[in-house]
C-alpha cells in the first residue's frame, strides 16, 4: 500500500505499519564510549560496530564488556588521520 491510500478494512482486520530506522546524526568518532559500551551490552550495537563504525576499542566478554580507553583513543586517531 502507498504511502498515502483510501482503504476499507473490515472488522478484525489486523494492520501493520514498518518504518525504515533513522540514520543518526553528529560524527560516530564523537560519540562518548560510554554510550557506546551501553549500546552494545543492550544489543544495539555489535562488539564489531563499536569498533569498525564507532572507534570503541571493548575488552572482555559478555555482560563482563569494559572499555578499553587507551585503545580506543588509538582507533580513533587512526580514523581521523
Amino acid at each position: 500500500m502507498h504511502g498515502k491510500a483510501s482503504r476499507e478494512f473490515a472488522y478484525g482486520d489486523v494492520i501493520s505499519f514498518q518504518q525504515a530506522g533513522a540514520g543518526g546524526y553528529g560524527d560516530p568518532l564523537e560519540r562518548d564510549p560510554a554510550f557506546v559500551l551501553e549500546d552494545v551490552l543492550d544489543d544495539y550495537v555489535s562488539v564489531e560496530a563499536a569498533r569498525d563504525e564507532y572507534g570503541v576499542a571493548l575488552e572482555g566478554a559478555g555482560a563482563e564488556l569494559r572499555l578499553d580507553l587507551a585503545a580506543t583513543a588509538a582507533l580513533r586517531e587512526a580514523r581521523r588521520g
